[in-house]
């Protein structure tokens, strides 16, 4: 199993961000229903984000009741379909962040259906070109080795993250009287 390092790269108040890849392109699972093994093509969630990019769920576990936020953008790179989600403010959303930032989620999986003709590339796989995104969820182990969570960002409280620096030390900085010097 492959291991992405994260970092924290800036803080926006009201920022709370999951990103990942959605869909590796060109790989192939064999945890899909079909024994022959399935693989998503570039551009085959293309006409769902054009319609609803920015209202695709983000759930845990594919789990519709257990909406932790919303897509704001999809991305298309030579890792796959790269997915930023907003999560929702409260308790819940905190929990959630925190479990991926800390690993709990080993990487996303699409909820999708397949759309058009079924087709076979030359090693009997299932080509996906063309699928409805339905959602994307949070997993513990993803069906596509590829799909994986590349950064977390959780926005802090200003004035909790400031705090350390508003607290002033009591101390007198006023010069020090000279010392005598007496020689013995």
């Amino acid at each position: 199993m492959n291991e992405l390092a994260m970092e924290l790269r800036y803080v926006q108040e009201r920022e709370r961000l999951v990103i990942g890849v959605v869909a590796p392109y060109d790989e192939t699972t064999y945890l899909a229903p079909d024994p022959m093994g399935e693989r998503i093509v570039c551009g085959a969630f293309k006409r769902s984000i054009d319609m609803r990019g920015d209202k695709i769920p983000i759930c845990r576990g594919h789990d519709h009741k257990l909406r932790m936020g919303v897509s704001r953008t999809f991305v298309e790179s030579r890792e796959g379909l790269v997915g930023h989600f907003g999560i929702n403010p409260g308790d819940e959303g905190d929990q959630f962040l925190a479990q991926c930032r800390d690993g709990y989620y080993g990487g996303l999986s699409a909820g999708f259906i397949p759309l058009g003709r079924p087709e076979r590339a030359p090693d009997g796989a299932r080509l996906v070109r063309e699928a409805k995104l339905v959602e994307v969820s949070a997993v513990g182990v993803p069906a596509y080795e590829g799909a994986g969570l590349l950064a977390v960002r959780e926005a802090q409280d200003l004035d909790a993250m400031l705090a350390p620096f508003r607290a002033r030390p009591d101390v007198n900085l006023a010069p020090l009287p000279p010392l005598a010097y007496r020689p013995r």
